[in-house]
C-alpha cells in the first residue's frame, strides 16, 4: 500500500481511500499506522467513504434488515459515523498531527450527536473539551444540501464542513447543482459558504488552487 501511495502521489492523487471497517479491524488499528504515517509524509489525506469492509458487520445487517429502506444506511453510512467517533477518541491526531480526514458521504446531521458523546467521555478523563473538536483532530466532514447546516455548523466549526455532491452517482447522496443550492442556502453567512465550497476542500486535499489558475491563465 505504501509503495502505491507513493506512486499515486507523484501522478497526482491527493488522498488513499480507507474504508471505516476493513473485515476485523477499524480505522485506529495500529497496522494501519505505517499507511497513515506514510499518508503524513506525502501530504496525503484519508478519506473515508461510506463502505463496509466487514463480512460479519455486513451479514448481520443484511439478516435483520433484508428489504428494508434503511438497509444501505446501517451498512454503509454507521460505520463511517462510529469510526469518526474513535478517531476523536484515539491518539492518532496526537501520533500523526499533520494528517488530514475526510468522513466522505455520510452527510453531517450525525455531527452533533458524535461531538457531544466524545465531549462526555473526554470530560470524565478530567480533560477540557475543545470547542474545536473536529478541527483539533483534523477532521473535515461532506455535508449534504437538506442538512441543517446552521446546527451542524455549531459543531463543527467554520474549518471542517465541506460539500459532497457524489457527483456521477444516480443515488441519494447524488447532487450536481449542490454548490448552487449552498450559494442560496439560507441561515448561513457568506464567510461559512466560502468555506464549505473552497477553502475547506482546498485545506483537506492540499489543493494548489491558484497555481492552477496560475498555469491556466497562460496556456
Amino acid at each position: 500500500a505504501v509503495r502505491q501511495m507513493r506512486w499515486s502521489k507523484e501522478h497526482g492523487a491527493v488522498a488513499v481511500f480507507m474504508r471505516p471497517l476493513d473485515k476485523d479491524k477499524s480505522l485506529i488499528d495500529e497496522s494501519f499506522y505505517p499507511i497513515y504515517e506514510e499518508a503524513q509524509n506525502l501530504d496525503l489525506s484519508m478519506a473515508v467513504h461510506i463502505a463496509n469492509g466487514s463480512d460479519t458487520h455486513a451479514e448481520l445487517y443484511h439478516a435483520a434488515g433484508e428489504g428494508s429502506p434503511a438497509l444501505p444506511f446501517t451498512l454503509f453510512r454507521t460505520p463511517t459515523v462510529t469510526s469518526t467517533m474513535l478517531l476523536l477518541m484515539s491518539d492518532i491526531k496526537n501520533l500523526f498531527p499533520k494528517l488530514r480526514w475526510g468522513i466522505i458521504e455520510a452527510s453531517a446531521q450525525w455531527v452533533p450527536w458524535i461531538y457531544n458523546e466524545a465531549a462526555r467521555r473526554i470530560m470524565l478523563k478530567g480533560v477540557e473539551v475543545p470547542s474545536d473538536l473536529f478541527e483539533q483532530a483534523n477532521i473535515y466532514i461532506t455535508c449534504q444540501t437538506d442538512d441543517d447546516l446552521p446546527w451542524v455548523l455549531k459543531y463543527t466549526g467554520e474549518n471542517c464542513l465541506l460539500v459532497g455532491t457524489d457527483y456521477g452517482h444516480g443515488d441519494p447522496s447524488s447532487d450536481v447543482d449542490a454548490t448552487v443550492q449552498i450559494r442560496d442556502y439560507e441561515g448561513i453567512s457568506d464567510g461559512s459558504k466560502d468555506n464549505i465550497l473552497y477553502h475547506n476542500p482546498k485545506k483537506l486535499f492540499a489543493l494548489d488552487m491558484e497555481g492552477k489558475a496560475v498555469r491556466s491563465a497562460a496556456e
